[in-house]
């Protein structure tokens, strides 16, 4: 008989798991581990959707032990190598002293929208709770999406920026305002994000980040939120991401139009495979100007794949470019493909 893999709680590291699941059962719980999604502890089916390779590990558990054993056996049994079940279950978690979540009772308080969704629910919740996301750029792009993550409640939001609040900045720049100008754009936003969510917490990061600090600004993130606007800082971004096996948005406006793609470097194609190149002259919004408007939409429409990557929907963008042109108001997807020349190599990308 397959012996299920067991680790105790000191064993635990909760960001090497790509899905924990909780599967106790009953109304009453009012705590679990960070990033949790209740399953039925004999729904496989349900558990199998939730990992994205058949070796990715996955931490399952119970009230004690016993039931998440034989559910990480069954699992192994049908292939899924990764799975472990917590040793001691929930009970001896707590007891040890290790982190937990309140569970949020019944439906009601500010993630009541959210909760009700149903692709979404208490267990997508509990994913945002304990989300990690970096976003690059607190400009054009980066205010909204860093508005709706805090309105969402993600627990860790990480903002790079190294410039200053302008006066140029305020017509696109919802996160600023008059009495903004001559601040740092992470010290606004933090102030921002402050009265907006108390629940998230922000590390303000004021830098650029380039090729020579990528991999130690994304690391311990989740999930990336590339809103920088030029094409160096997204290459920098996309390098390191993919060798970090870290999913990332990538988001761009520019006069009247704009775009959002999603990129996960393992199974997917990367921002080189759709820029292979950086161009000999770039342009930028200080250049040939933006509609205010247009940055919002886009950068709207990066948060919303920022969530969708954090609840795990199987409808996040991976391998598609969403166009956007304010002029006729038209939205063009296409499709991105893994390019041969891309230098890249996603075979040995981390997962």
């Amino acid at each position: 008989m397959t012996k299920a893999r067991e680790q105790a709680p000191a064993e635990i590291d909760l960001g090497a798991f790509a899905a924990i699941v909780d599967l106790r059962e009953g109304d009453a719980l009012t705590a679990q581990i960070p990033g949790s999604i209740r399953v039925g502890r004999t729904d496989y089916a349900r558990i199998a959707s939730l990992i994205p390779a058949e070796d990715a590990p996955i931490l399952v558990y119970c009230g004690i032990g016993e039931a998440s054993r034989i559910a990480a056996r069954e699992l192994t049994q049908r292939g899924f190598t990764g799975a472990v079940s917590l040793l001691g279950g929930f009970r001896r978690w707590r007891s040890e002293g290790q982190p937990v979540t309140t569970i949020v009772p019944g439906r009601g308080g500010r993630y009541d929208r959210h909760m009700r969704l149903s692709e979404f629910g208490p267990e997508g919740h509990a994913r945002v709770r304990a989300g990690r996301v970096l976003v690059i750029g607190a400009g054009g792009l980066g205010s909204p999406v860093i508005e709706y993550l805090a309105a969402a409640g993600v627990g860790t939001l990480g903002i790079v920026d190294g410039d200053r609040v302008d006066q140029g900045n305020l017509q696109r720049q919802i996160l600023y305002g008059e009495g903004s100008v001559g601040m740092r754009k992470i010290d606004a936003a933090r102030d921002r994000v402050g009265r907006l969510n108390s629940d998230v917490d922000v590390v303000p990061i004021a830098s650029w980040l380039d090729p020579s600090n990528a991999h130690e600004l994304l690391d311990g993130y989740q999930l990336a939120v590339d809103a920088s606007d030029n094409f160096a800082t997204r290459l920098a971004v996309n390098d390191a991401a993919a060798e970090m096996g870290i999913p990332f948005i990538h988001g761009a406006a520019l006069q009247w139009e704009g775009m959002v793609a999603g990129f996960d470097p393992g199974p997917g194609p990367c921002y080189r495979c759709l820029f292979p190149d950086l161009p000999e002259n770039e342009e930028t919004c200080s250049d040939v100007g933006v509609l205010g408007p247009v940055t919002g939409v886009i950068g709207s429409l990066m948060a919303v794949e920022a969530m969708k990557h954090l609840i795990g929907s199987p409808d996040r963008l991976v391998d598609r470019l969403v166009t956007y042109d304010a002029r006729s108001a038209r939205f063009t997807t296409l499709r991105i493909d893994r390019s041969i020349s891309c230098r890249i190599d996603h075979g040995s990308v981390k997962s």
